[in-house]
């Protein structure tokens, strides 16, 4: 007599292969107190000329500006929060210890090092943060960014991009980004495409691929705020966080 086939198994699913995004919510009272600063800049023209940004990036938009390093450092809720995700962007148990995060590219390692740990990670550098302020028609073409992670937060989101999205017919994309990674493969994807929320916020790797998507909607604001960060390599403990001035050192 056969025995019974017990099919109540135990499955693991296992993500070695692929970049990795990670996705958290940004409390209200920071991204009401970046918005503020963003509104000040955009309403001084004089301020906005001195801060632009555009010319080192590749948004086609209404205007790209950085933040300043001394507002960064006033504003130490989202100093501390870009910290923390630098810091999970390394942590093994968010993938499981089988995904063997490479740590050997980054962008301050010794060249040809290929025996980069976590615990040689001594912390992380701020090289750049810019606020992204896009209007109807605005768009982000497929580019990359510098520095070893990124990071964009949604500051506005524009009113009518609901009613937008229901309009589309088919493949609905109205102001949401894409990541693209590799090419199609069978049982794999090569795109993740995100409809965001004001608050989240993504971090991912700074070679990774991504587009941003326009919307018509007229006279509303798509407004994100983004950064390039590398990590510092001495032999030691992650616990130093530091923002370059304007050399970027």
């Amino acid at each position: 007599m056969s025995e019974k086939l017990d099919t109540n198994i135990e499955v693991r699913t296992l993500v070695p292969f692929g970049p990795l995004i990670l996705h958290a919510k940004v409390p209200m009272y920071v991204i009401d107190n970046y918005n503020k600063y963003c509104d000040k800049i955009i309403a001084d023209k004089k301020k906005l000329r001195e801060q632009d940004h555009s010319h080192t990036l590749a948004g086609n938009v209404k205007s790209e500006f950085r933040i300043e390093k001394e507002f960064i450092g006033e504003e130490k809720n989202m100093h501390l929060i870009v910290d923390s995700m630098a810091k999970k962007m390394l942590n093994a148990d968010v993938l499981g210890p089988e995904a063997g995060t490479s740590l050997s590219y980054l962008v301050n390692n010794p060249i040809g090092e290929i025996s980069v740990q976590i615990e040689d990670i001594t912390g992380a550098q701020l090289l750049s943060m810019w606020c992204v302020s896009q209007y109807s028609g605005d768009f982000n073409p497929l580019h990359i960014h510098s520095g070893d992670i990124s990071g964009v937060i949604y500051l506005k989101i524009p009113e009518g991009r609901d009613e937008e999205y229901e309009k589309e017919d088919h493949h609905p994309s109205i102001g949401d980004i894409q990541f693209i990674a590799g090419t199609p493969q069978a049982l794999s994807r090569n795109t993740l495409k995100i409809k965001p929320k004001v608050g989240d916020m993504f971090v991912f790797p700074a070679w990774l691929h991504h587009t941003v998507y326009p919307f018509r909607t007229p006279n509303q604001e798509r407004r994100t705020l983004s950064y390039n960060l590398i990590y510092t390599n001495n032999k030691g403990k992650m616990s130093n966080f530091k923002i370059a001035d304007k050399s970027g050192k």
